[in-house]
């Protein structure tokens, strides 16, 4: 009997066991299965024009900022020179990695379409900064500053300089970029407004310094009495400058450039250059790491088009404007 007792008893013990083991596994496996799923990793994969410019290097600076702040990672990934055939191939490269959202600022309306098609045919969304492509049914979002306002404004600076009569021109990298293209648009819709003023045409100088200043040169030589040059992006303008300082002109021929790179800013404090627009690449940056985020969660209630208002930057007020000035280094 006493047996019999312990015996029992043993398999009491061991069945209580058993059952406080198998409750111990269910509450694991209870905790296990309410516990949230960890989030996807988000990475950002980012193609400027080139990875030089200061006006890149700045929007760099406000793209990092807003991928540490949002936790994601940022890949960026620029060619040394700005043309469709460098950054096609970053491009392509950043598809095939398999990033969760594209943004890139490309370097030619038409000629970077197939890359782009190409990637939001892979299922990766895509938002451009900057400048855009023609086909922008393809594209998530757009980022970029009012530019055919800044050439509106520049026009407006440049005739009041002149004193609204006298001939003016244009120097501008090249034709198929389309922040440029809408920099002139607003700049010849403007100045065409004051009867007193001769618009002669537009001059290509491929983003090259020293061809610029040779246009500027030529267009002193081609017309006597030129008073104004527009420079529809930085080298433009100082390239525009260093022409005019060699043509012996220096203030009679006005200069107004675009954006606010550190030798442009150096030409505004000389007297060279005259006035600049400045954009804001650093915002430009952060909101389009910030839509190609909420891409990649898919959320639906991305802007389709942000555009953000232009600077005016003189010797006047550049003390009041350093936060614009581009950066060196991001």
């Amino acid at each position: 009997m006493k047996k019999q007792v312990a015996v029992l008893a043993l398999v009491g013990v061991v069945g209580a066991a058993a059952l406080a083991g198998c409750g111990a596994s269910a509450n694991n496996s209870n905790a296990s299965g309410s516990s949230s799923p960890t989030k996807p990793a988000i990475t950002i994969g980012y193609v400027p024009g080139d990875s030089t410019d200061p006006f890149f290097i700045s929007m760099e600076y406000g793209a990092q900022k807003e991928a540490k702040k949002l936790g994601v990672k940022l890949i960026w990934e620029g060619a040394s020179q700005y043309s469709p055939s460098q950054q096609t191939p970053v491009v392509d490269s950043l598809v095939s990695r398999g990033v969760s959202a594209l943004v890139v600022a490309p370097t030619d309306a038409k000629a970077m379409i197939p890359p782009i098609r190409n990637a939001v045919n892979s299922g990766i969304p895509v938002i451009t900064a900057d400048s855009t492509i023609d086909q922008t049914s393809l594209l998530t979002a757009r980022v970029t500053s009012n530019n055919i306002q800044g050439g509106e404004a520049a026009a407006k600076i440049l005739a009041k300089l002149i004193h609204y009569k006298g001939t003016v021109a244009v120097l501008s990298p090249a034709p198929g970029i389309s922040t440029d293209a809408a920099r002139v648009q607003g700049f010849e819709q403007q100045i065409k407004t004051y009867p007193g003023i001769k618009f002669v045409g537009i001059q290509y100088d491929q983003e090259q310094n020293t061809k610029a200043a040779t246009l500027a040169q030529d267009l002193i030589l081609r017309y006597p009495n030129l008073n104004g040059i527009f420079g529809t992006d930085d080298t433009s303008a100082s390239g525009a400058a260093v022409g005019v300082r060699s043509a012996g002109k220096l203030g009679q021929v006005k200069i107004v450039g675009y954006d606010a790179e550190p030798q442009e800013i150096q030409d505004i404090q000389s007297g060279l250059i005259s006035a600049v627009i400045a954009q804001k690449p650093m915002i430009e940056g952060e909101l389009a790491v910030q839509y190609a985020v909420e891409a990649a969660e898919h959320k639906h209630n991305i802007p389709k088009f942000t555009e953000l208002q232009n600077i005016i930057i003189d010797k006047n007020n550049l003390s009041q404007n350093q936060q614009w000035v581009y950066r060196t280094t991001p």
